[in-house]
């Protein structure tokens, strides 16, 4: 039994490949990707992420946007075609996305308060359930227990991963603010390319 939810055989199974997976957040890799993909659709990527930065700053839009960059971040590093459709199919899962937002936001509260350790910890073991959850491997509940399990194995290398992410979004403010509009997709691409490489599919006997 987890400690948020009870998972099925199969969402085990995933988690269990999660926590055995070799370097899932690799630095270099995820970068690799991220700016591979960010190079081959440059203006539709940055597009999306104008219209999910602009449109986040309503509150009340913020999680299911999240499930749709999600989803989109994961097409383009496919090579897929993606656009605005995938950022806005967040809001099927509205209510779900919400509930996961109201879930985790008094446990890290809390966890902040407690000399900010274990809302560290859990800040960086939740960072991947936005993307399980779009993916739609389990209720919130059980992408918030999938994601902890499968980052606590590697979650000194998670926080390196999400720290050079971030400052590779903050560098873009260097250029008199202009080019966060490049950075930004980038961090997003990265987290992406990361949660790939942690729940990557077993291949194919």
């Amino acid at each position: 039994m987890g400690l948020f939810a009870t998972l099925n055989p199969e969402q085990l199974g995933r988690v269990h490949r999660a926590q055995t997976a070799q370097n899932p957040f690799d630095v270099g890799a995820c970068l690799t990707q991220a700016f591979n993909a960010l190079k081959r659709d440059f203006w539709n990527i940055v597009l999306v992420h104008v219209v999910y930065v602009f449109l986040c700053c309503f509150l009340i839009t913020l999680p299911p946007l999240t499930i749709g960059l999600s989803r989109f971040c994961e097409k383009a590093l496919n090579g897929q075609p993606a656009g605005m459709e995938d950022l806005f199919s967040g809001f099927e899962q509205f209510g779900s996305s919400w509930l996961m937002t109201l879930v985790m936001i008094p446990f890290l509260v809390v966890g902040f308060l407690l000399c900010f350790i274990p809302g560290y910890y859990l800040a960086i073991a939740w960072c991947w359930s936005w993307s399980l959850l779009a993916d739609r491997r389990g209720t919130f509940w059980e992408c918030l227990e999938m994601s902890r399990q499968a980052v606590t194995t590697h979650w000194g290398w998670a926080f390196l991963l999400l720290f050079v992410a971030n400052l590779v979004s903050q560098l873009g403010l260097i250029a008199c603010c202009i080019g966060i509009f490049a950075t930004l997709p980038l961090q997003a691409l990265m987290v992406t390319a990361a949660y790939r490489r942690l729940f990557a599919e077993p291949p194919v006997a």
